[in-house]
């Protein structure tokens, strides 16, 4: 039996098909992995979609939770791990053969306590020619090509595609259940919050473009509803993790010049991110 490189964490809520290819994935890597996968309130549950891959791979644990919310389930995973590094990986996700090995190499620097993956695209349907790469990038698609250390926000690796030091994770609080996906809400930023917390306890963050994944995007993830929503929840979640007069300022500010930048260069990035404005804003009246 091969000794984990490290443990997987797989989260899912009512994605079954996902799922089953995201598991087949982890059972072809090249290394040996432990998986976790946590049952987000699925209905029905997918326990014995789980179950039938005891076969290939050597440590596989079922946790079911019985109530929605990503954060929670991330760190019900976290708990169960038991190895000293952890990957979160999403359940749409499918990774690379040697991604294993690739992810877990930057942690030889023991100064690094969390190292983010590359995230390509897999379209479930055609991809409409008003998506550019920059929106992309709230549909869960990274833009780096380099190894380099992140050293601020925007740089921060995405939760599809993401490992980290268990001890230190734990330490820093895990992920905040105020924040992060839910049945009904498309909030985020908790894995930027433990991240922010990392840095500043000392630890680095690294970027790894080797430790790839394809990373769905679903065909509602090719409409402009979903753009709509989700910069609106990033608003919301910004109003809650950490609002601020500076904030508060510098999205008013940037409104009118967002819709400008829309005019002159026709990339909806910048017009879908007036709905962050306005998600913020009525957080904070919310509030």
């Amino acid at each position: 039996m091969r000794e984990p490189v490290l443990t997987v964490v797989v989260c899912t809520h009512d994605r079954p098909e996902d799922l089953g290819r995201c598991l087949q994935a982890l059972a072809d890597c090249d290394a040996g992995v432990d998986v976790v996968v946590v049952d987000s309130a699925s209905n029905p549950p997918c326990s014995s979609l789980v179950a039938s891959f005891a076969g290939s791979i050597s440590a596989l644990t079922y946790l079911y939770e019985p109530q929605p919310g990503l954060s929670r389930a991330r760190n019900a995973g976290l708990r169960a791990a038991t190895t000293e590094l952890v990957a979160f990986v999403d359940d749409d996700a499918v990774v690379a053969r040697d991604w294993a090995q690739r992810i877990a190499a930057p942690f030889a620097d023991e100064t690094v306590a969390c190292v983010g993956g590359r995230c390509e695209p897999a379209f479930a349907s055609a991809r409409p020619r008003w998506l550019s790469d920059r929106l992309l990038q709230y549909a869960g698609i990274t833009r780096f090509r380099e190894a380099r250390e992140a050293r601020q926000r925007r740089d921060y690796p995405f939760g599809a595609n993401v490992a980290f030091r268990r001890g230190p994770l734990l330490h820093a609080g895990g992920f905040s259940e105020r924040l992060g996906r839910t049945s009904r809400t498309l909030l985020s930023g908790e894995e930027s919050l433990a991240i922010d917390r990392l840095r500043e306890a000392g630890w680095r963050v690294w970027l790894e473009p080797s430790a790839v994944v394809e990373h769905t995007v679903a065909a509602d993830r090719c409409t402009s509803r979903y753009y709509w929503r989700r910069l609106w929840w990033q608003g919301v979640t910004r109003a809650r993790a950490s609002p601020s007069p500076v904030l508060t300022l510098r999205l008013l500010v940037a409104l009118p010049l967002r819709i400008a930048l829309w005019l002159v260069t026709r990339d909806r990035v910048h017009l879908y991110r007036a709905a962050e404005t306005t998600g913020y804003v009525h957080e904070l009246l919310a509030g």
